[in-house]
């Protein structure tokens, strides 16, 4: 049997992927993976831990395939639509179901448990700093007064933080694009291997990326640049199963050794594109939708609360409970908020302004250089 073996950039264009699988399926192992931090009610480690040998836990690699694939996208969106375009969509996408998230927090979750009255938790300074996360640019706020005090972590959304990188990753792309970065294959690649190397020793000080960084954002930051280059040198790059095969013996063997950073990014980034494409297309976006945000954003604060009301459920139960009450949320998110959003584009976009600005931001467009 022939194996069948694709260049990454011939599914240019291909809506036929697994992409919204793969998000979907790493949203939910974010909350399997939250569950056994936030149901402590029996002292129990996710057993899921022997495997990775102390280089992860299954939530966090599920996040830094979302930079992967977010990475490989939003830049695919940039350079073909134009950074006007791209903003628009970046903040349609990210805001209105976030908007929605932050108010419920707030004005139903909050407020159904918290520990005071409703007056003193509507007056409360802590309530009204909570509406930070509705522009999650600079900072995150993880409590509301009288929320979840007693539990091993009080975040009403530990889930939020991430939103943080993202969004500055997003800033900064747009910025490199319109200074001309990705004007050519070897000045896109060389931009990226130098904010590779500057960010391993002066992260902090990568303009719009480091102020303010915790240990955790360069590991993002340098998944969503992986999915940058993978994107810039797609038709450099074959999709082979014995590569993909290769690719999974490299990440399990990679676990708890002290190479593991140097091997797994690129193994794992690999291993889901060859998935994302060459494996048998699953239509999910037509039968339910791309509910991997929903799932993401409302994951956390469904979880705090299935531990507020069972403190003695096993952390598998608080897992199906809250899957129970957490897909339904987010296919609801994703049919009546965010597509709904989304499709707003075209209409932004009939504007004259706005195309003007479009074109004027589309000068940047990544040529094909030989290397």
């Amino acid at each position: 049997m022939k194996l069948a073996s694709t260049l990454l950039s011939s599914h240019d264009n291909n809506r036929k992927n697994n992409f919204t699988l793969i998000r979907i399926m790493c949203a939910w192992l974010v909350i399997y993976g939250h569950s056994y931090a936030i149901q402590n009610s029996i002292n129990m480690n996710d057993p899921l831990n022997i495997i990775f040998k102390g280089s992860d836990y299954i939530g966090g690699f599920a996040v830094d395939a979302f930079f992967i694939i977010s990475g490989y996208l939003v830049t695919a969106s940039l350079l073909k639509q134009g950074a006007a375009y791209y903003a628009v969509s970046r903040i349609l996408r990210v805001f209105p179901a976030l908007f929605i998230c932050v108010l419920l927090s707030v004005f139903a979750l909050g407020w159904a448990v918290t520990s005071l009255d409703t007056h003193a938790y509507f007056t409360n300074p802590q309530t009204r700093k909570y509406f930070i996360n509705l522009l999650p640019f600079i900072n995150i706020e993880y409590l509301l007064p009288g929320v979840f005090e007693n539990h091993s972590d009080s975040a009403v959304n530990g889930s939020l933080w991430t939103l943080i990188v993202e969004l500055r990753c997003y800033f900064l792309l747009m910025l490199l694009g319109l200074f001309g970065a990705f004007r050519n294959k070897i000045m896109a690649n060389f931009t990226l291997l130098a904010l590779f190397a500057f960010g391993l020793f002066f992260y902090e000080s990568i303009p719009f990326l480091g102020k303010g960084a915790t240990i955790h954002w360069p590991s993002l930051s340098f998944f969503f640049l992986i999915g940058v280059f993978f994107y810039i040198n797609r038709d450099k790059i074959w999709l082979d199963p014995r590569l993909a095969f290769l690719a999974l013996i490299l990440i399990f063997s990679s676990f708890g050794e002290k190479w593991f950073h140097a091997i797994f990014p690129m193994s794992f980034a690999y291993f889901i594109f060859y998935f994302a494409y060459s494996t048998p297309f699953i239509n999910v976006d037509k039968k339910v939708g791309d509910i991997s945000y929903g799932i993401y954003i409302y994951g956390w604060p469904t979880q705090e609360l299935v531990a507020y009301l069972f403190p003695a459920l096993h952390p598998k139960g608080n897992i199906l409970i809250s899957t129970a009450i957490v897909l339904p949320l987010a296919y609801l998110s994703w049919h009546f908020i965010e597509h709904p959003s989304l499709s707003l584009k075209n209409r932004f976009f009939q504007s004259i302004i706005l195309k003007k600005l479009n074109t004027s931001f589309s000068n940047f467009r990544l040529k094909p250089t030989k290397i």
